[in-house]
């Protein structure tokens, strides 16, 4: 579990979604978004490792298929819906789902093929400060479509969208 200053607890205490980027050199930055959700770990989980299920649960998501499930790797197709007049964009990834129960669980996804030079990222569900009811939300994404998006549409969506992606896992687990 990463170590937060201070200022960082409180903000994160107060509910507010942290969003961080990095410059990787690529078109697109790398996306880090860090936020609590009061409710165990696994039931954020039982979520996010339901690719079939996205459509419904994930914001911005249009179509999930769930391609294959082999031990811990999940292959899954996921269309994402885009603003008018820019096409949906799909990518078949491959994931990695590590558990060790009641602590910690990662989905980490890389992209197989689709309308994407880049797709890889990961969700990590930990225990907040030891407490088993409070969830510590890590969203990592670096996605560099094959299209080229507006800089004004990218700040929309850091600023916008993901939020909206964790609060709505929040309103899904109460």
């Amino acid at each position: 579990m990463p170590e937060f200053d201070p200022q960082t607890r409180a903000r994160l205490e107060r509910g507010e979604v942290l969003i961080e980027t990095e410059d990787v050199g690529a078109a697109m930055p790398r996306v880090k978004v860090t936020a609590i959700i009061e409710c165990k770990p696994e039931r954020v989980w039982q979520i996010v490792s339901n690719v079939a299920d996205y459509p419904r649960t994930m914001e911005g998501v249009k179509k999930a298929q769930q391609l294959s499930h082999e031990g811990d790797i999940v292959r899954a197709r996921i269309t994402v819906k885009m603003p008018f007049p820019l096409k949906d964009l799909t990518a078949t990834t491959e994931a990695r789902h590590t558990v060790v129960e009641g602590e910690r669980y990662e989905r980490a996804w890389k992209l197989v093929e689709g309308d994407y030079k880049e797709n890889s990222g990961r969700w990590l569900f930990e225990t907040f400060e030891g407490d088993p009811g409070r969830t510590l939300v890590t969203y990592e994404l670096l996605a560099i479509p094959n299209i080229r998006i507006p800089a004004a549409l990218q700040g929309l969506a850091q600023k916008k969208v993901l939020p909206k992606l964790i609060n709505n896992l929040r309103r899904q687990v109460t």
